[in-house]
């Protein structure tokens, strides 16, 4: 019998579109990756406030919100007791998690947390060590905030082999394997990645605490497919030029159903700007945006391949949202509102 998605993907699915946030200690000092030792005295967003988060969401007939919790720098957006390295240690001292998660409800939306599994502060090389760190941090996650609906990790790639790599060599993870292709990589993830990240445990905890919160693995840009495994979800990053997707795949001997989301940035900050095709925090200067017409065709070509879609703004280090994002947001809603969507109109 062929798989078909469980209720639980399904209901994801039928969410349809979504807004991610990437916030946090590299917003205040322009970087999309940092190390885990950028002072955290920087972080004080002096006009937060989720609601215009979710108020703008919601105007632009998006379901959900998907906050990057935790980067690869360590920082957590909530007061982690298992680590210094959070709101607490800020001036801010809000718990950021916790206030999008109320504004979540109070406007109908879903919650969906970026956690990334590398931490750049806290992980020593003892894999078992670390994922006991991991489980105090998502049982907070899991148990403060109430409804998760979806867990997407990061930073998968950072134990692909039994040799850890350096930084140089993770910026050019391609190299690691000169001359492998790519289901190469795929099963290292899903072997050795796996075990070193003893994901099983987390996957099964994860579903111990809610059982209908879909859990996902980024796999970069550079590898499409299934990595760490189980997973309920597929990553299709800048994927908006996808022309088909498959949905079945067979996984340990078992034809598993796997729908996809796409995550895409409104920036568009290119050359001159530092970023080939826009940066996921915000960085000042950047005033870029996607327009209307190409929100339009990125809507339909999630319908076209049955995909959930999560349009990126990065927040300002004010709290806000960019004037840019705020505006396209109004554009699509008010599209929405008047018929069908159809692609560049």
């Amino acid at each position: 019998m062929t798989p078909k998605p469980t209720a639980t993907q399904q209901r994801y699915l039928d969410l349809r579109l979504g807004l991610m946030l990437h916030f946090g200690i590299n917003t205040y000092y322009g970087k999309e990756w940092s190390d885990g030792t950028l002072s955290p005295t920087r972080f004080n967003p002096d006009k937060l406030n989720t609601d215009t988060w979710c108020a703008s969401a919601a105007a632009a007939g998006m379901k959900l919100v998907t906050l990057t919790a935790k980067h690869h720098d360590g920082f957590c957006l909530w007061p982690s007791r298992h680590t210094d390295y959070n709101v607490l240690a800020s001036p801010c001292k809000r718990d950021v998690v916790g206030e999008l998660a109320e504004s979540c409800r109070k406007y109908g939306l879903k919650l969906a947390l970026y956690y990334s599994l590398w931490d750049r502060r806290q992980d020593t090389g003892d894999d078992s060590a670390y994922a006991d760190f991991m489980l105090g941090q998502l049982e907070e996650l899991f148990t403060r905030y109430g409804e998760i609906t979806m867990l997407w990790f990061d930073g998968v790639w950072f134990k692909l082999t039994d040799h850890t790599p350096s930084l140089d060599e993770m910026e050019n993870i391609h190299k690691l394997f000169p001359g492998a292709q790519v289901e190469e990589f795929l099963a290292a993830w899903r072997t050795v990645g796996r075990r070193r990240w003893h994901f099983e445990r987390i996957y099964e905890q994860v579903k111990a605490w809610q059982p209908d919160c879909l859990v996902m693995n980024n796999t970069t840009t550079e590898f499409p497919g299934i990595p760490l495994f189980p997973v309920d979800v597929r990553a299709g990053e800048k994927a908006v030029s996808l022309g088909e997707d498959q949905k079945i795949w067979e996984i340990e001997g078992t034809q598993r159903y796997l729908p996809l989301q796409i995550e895409t940035t409104l920036s568009k900050w290119g050359p001159p700007g530092p970023f080939a095709n826009g940066g996921w925090f915000w960085h000042e200067g950047d005033h870029s945006c996607a327009s209307i017409e190409e929100l339009l065709s990125w809507v339909k070509k999630a319908e076209t391949l049955d995909a959930m879609l999560l349009l990126n703004s990065g927040v300002m280090a004010s709290g806000e949202l960019r004037p840019e994002d705020l505006a396209v947001h109004r554009a699509l809603g008010e599209a929405s509102a008047r018929g069908p969507r159809t692609s560049g109109a």
